[in-house]
């Protein structure tokens, strides 16, 4: 199962610069172990190994201002790469899921026979067995390399940032994200929202933020917005596929006309969870 958030978390009286050396090598030991387990890997220990590259990106911002500018890109590129190992499975494992759901919520039974074919078209190529157990391992050695790499390069840094100051600018970073998000209601500019409101909650979850009654609320809607606009993304990834399928069948076209109606309800539900974020008047 995945670690509990506290694990990477600065602890009490625990200096920035111990407690960020302490989370990335606890992420580390994270991620070796998921390549070391007797079973076969699981789409959820691709998720996991996915969401541990993240943590390990938000740890990299969050040093930014103490890095160098050399090594902060060097850590920043073979991280994107590390990501990229897993991005075909994870894309389709967000394709299955997105459907299947969709399939359940279905009323018509037209609607879940498209589903069901689509479906079926779609979700082959899934690597299995030791194809995705390779996937997972390189993945992972990446991120343990990269680990490596950023700690050497904090290790000699003396001048370490405020993580109050670093919080505050990863939610202007987010509040702005979403604005944009909502003027131009482009999917590409909703996604750039995904992921500053995920380095946002992962700051938060860092400095340990949300221990006060205000702040946890604050870091329970940040989760809940980032889940919707992480389900928002899924139906892109699931849309973008299906425009893929040159002729487009017409059981195509009936599943992106679901999906078209799916991002408009979770778009609606993200910008009332954001209005509630943003009532708080924290920044």
């Amino acid at each position: 199962m995945p670690t509990s958030p506290l694990a990477y978390a600065f602890q009490p009286h625990e200096k920035i610069k111990v407690g960020f050396a302490r989370v990335l090598g606890e992420i580390s030991v994270r991620g070796q172990g998921l390549t070391r387990r007797s079973r076969e890997p699981t789409g959820e220990s691709i998720h996991e190994g996915r969401l541990l590259i993240k943590r390990v990106r938000a740890l990299l911002w969050f040093a930014r201002p103490a890095l160098g500018v050399a090594a902060y890109a060097r850590a920043r590129a073979r991280l994107r790469r590390a990501a990229g190992v897993l991005a075909g499975q994870r894309d389709l494992a967000v394709t299955q899921a997105t459907l299947e759901q969709l399939a359940r919520n279905a009323s018509k039974a037209r609607d879940r026979a498209a589903l069901a074919q689509i479906l079926r078209s779609l979700v082959r190529n899934s690597a299995a067995g030791e194809a995705l157990r390779q996937l997972l391992q390189k993945a992972m050695g990446i991120l343990c390399q990269s680990v490596d790499e950023i700690q050497r390069s904090a290790a000699g840094r003396a001048a370490w940032p405020s993580p109050s100051a670093r919080l505050a600018k990863a939610f202007r970073a987010t509040r702005q994200a979403g604005k944009k998000a909502r003027r131009t209601g482009k999917d590409a500019d909703f996604h750039e929202w995904r992921k500053k409101a995920k380095r946002l909650l992962y700051q938060l979850e860092l400095t340990q933020a949300g221990s006060g009654r205000r702040m946890a609320r604050t870091t329970k809607r940040v989760a809940k917005l980032q889940d919707k606009l992480g389900a928002t993304h899924d139906g892109v990834v699931v849309e973008d596929r299906l425009r893929q399928m040159l002729p487009v069948p017409s059981s195509a076209r009936r599943v992106l006309r679901l999906l078209e109606k799916r991002k408009a309800r979770l778009r609606r539900r993200t910008w009332e969870i954001a209005r509630g974020i943003e009532s708080k008047g924290w920044a």
